[in-house]
């Protein structure tokens, strides 16, 4: 009796179990399989976002390089002033692709409108649609020394160069007296940048970076820094500790710069203006007689007792150029100040120096030229420039002294062997070499600038904003970005519907 109901028992616990099983299970199947499909779209949400806002990045990185790069919109469909591209699908694990067009309004205006669709496909089930605006506009109309150090091809520092920043002008009132450069004024705000998109356009060595590099290049690997350099701010304490930590477990190894900080920016672009003398000087009212430009020299001097007349050799070593409160352009062959000359500039002067392929400019081992507290000089050159010893060194605003590249085709400015030099070049088409304990504070615009030795460059701030005669705009920028949702979105996607994306 005990058995045959242990075994009724028995049964309807397996009946009961299998019952509950086939109700249990397929409602527990239904319910993993459908969370897992809420949790594959909510990832693919999220990657339909990131194409989206790639294909906003693709046609602002285009207009971008519509003033560097020839053809910036080969491959691209314009009509009527807009232009608009498919991408190539990009495609995920298990079967999902991605697809990615770009549709840009006003692609040759100054405020042209970005739109991205991007698409996901999940197999059987609805594809997944992102759509991105963007409004992009010109900056405003800025100085040609925004940067510190700008140049086409090449930054390489060798030997610990240091780069950091100062303001001379710290009130913006030209009548206030000026800071010098000083350690206490030293600011972390120095930038440095290159259009190049080789890998190491910008290489520091052991060199410090009190600031921000930016390259051309799509990846880190544009800037190379060795053991011993950095790229960020001088206070470790204002570093994440991610980018001070296992420096060698990195790739390459050393490489100290401070993502987190922004210290570092790829796929930067800039235009470069070609300067031509009439842009400040329409014409030229020679002042000097000679020339040739050169101290020391010597010359006859008559000289009578009132028996005899006879002729005699001055030695001149010292000579101003220029007089206070006045303007007066040179053109001169050449300029060139030896060891132990001095030569003084007063008022405002413009020397125009329009031969090629020579060196046209020298100031050698002990020469110097000083400016007046409130003199001005400008130096227009198509040849090269050689800077040796003392210098082009003033207790002066850099922007007081300026060097303006002509050449067509190349230069060079060369500053060796503990030369100094405080002003503004601005010389794209030049190779500039600094060597030994050379110091540069100002500006550089270059085509690539190589330094060596244990010297320094000392970006001053106050010519972020300074136009002067000449001025450009800035890149593009993003002024407003969002996603597009509900009604919004309608007459963009019209746009993209009607050429079929």
């Amino acid at each position: 009796m005990n058995n045959s109901k242990t075994g009724s028992a028995l049964l309807v616990t397996v009946i009961f179990t299998s019952i509950l099983g086939l109700i249990a299970i397929p409602t527990y199947l239904s319910l993993s399989r459908n969370t897992l499909t809420l949790a594959n779209r909510t990832h693919y949400n999220a990657v339909a976002v990131n194409l989206a806002e790639g294909g906003i990045e693709y046609g602002v990185h285009t207009i971008r390089n519509t003033s560097v790069v020839r053809n910036a919109w080969s491959g691209w469909t314009t009509v009527d002033g807009d232009a608009y591209k498919k991408l190539p699908e990009t495609d995920y694990v298990g079967n999902i692709h991605g697809e990615l067009s770009v549709y840009v309004i006003g692609y040759d205006s100054d405020s042209p409108e970005v739109l991205s669709k991007a698409t996901i496909h999940l197999g059987n089930q609805p594809p997944i649609e992102k759509y991105m605006y963007a409004d992009v506009r010109s900056n405003s109309t800025r100085g040609l020394f925004a940067y510190g150090m700008l140049v086409k091809d090449y930054i390489h520092a060798e030997g610990g160069v240091e780069f950091d920043s100062w303001i001379s002008d710290p009130d913006g009132d030209p009548n206030t007296p000026i800071q010098f450069y000083a350690d206490h004024l030293s600011r972390d705000s120095v930038a440095i940048a290159t259009v190049s998109t080789e890998d190491g356009a910008i290489r520091l060595g052991s060199s410090d970076v009190y600031g921000t590099a930016a390259v051309g290049s799509g990846s880190y690997r544009g800037l190379d820094v060795g053991w011993g350099g950095q790229v960020g701010p001088r206070d470790p304490h204002k570093w994440h500790w991610s980018d001070k930590e296992y420096l060698w477990a990195k790739d390459p190894p050393g490489w100290k710069v401070s993502t987190k900080t922004g210290a570092l920016t790829t796929g930067f672009t800039a235009s470069f203006e070609d300067i031509s003398v009439g842009i400040t000087t329409p014409r030229f009212d020679l002042t000097d007689p000679r020339a040739r430009y050169r101290l020391p020299y010597t010359y006859e001097k008559e000289v009578s007792n009132g028996y005899s007349t006879w002729k005699e050799n001055v030695y001149i070593d010292e000579e101003t150029l220029g007089s206070p409160g006045q303007s007066s352009v040179l053109e001169l062959q050449d300029l060139e100040v030896k060891a132990g000359a001095t030569l003084r500039i007063e008022g405002d002067v413009t020397v125009y120096l329009p031969t090629e392929e020579v060196t046209s400019m020298k100031v050698i081992e002990g020469g110097e030229i000083e400016l007046a507290p409130d003199a001005t000089l400008t130096v227009y050159t198509a040849g090269d420039v050689d800077v040796t010893g003392a210098g082009l060194f003033s207790q002066v605003a850099p922007q007081q002294l300026q060097l303006w590249g002509t050449a067509p085709e190349s230069q060079h400015f060369n500053f060796l062997n503990n030369g100094q030099f405080s002003g503004i070049i601005y010389a794209p088409k030049a190779s500039v070499r600094v060597t030994g304990d050379s110091d540069i504070y100002g500006s550089i615009v270059a085509n690539d600038v190589t330094m060596t030795g244990s010297g320094s460059f000392r970006y001053d701030e106050s010519l972020a904003d300074y136009i002067g005669h000449h001025s450009t705009p800035g890149p593009p920028e993003v002024n407003f970005l969002e996603e597009l949702t509900g009604s919004e979105r309608l007459p963009y996607v019209q746009k993209f519907e009607a050429v079929s994306l």
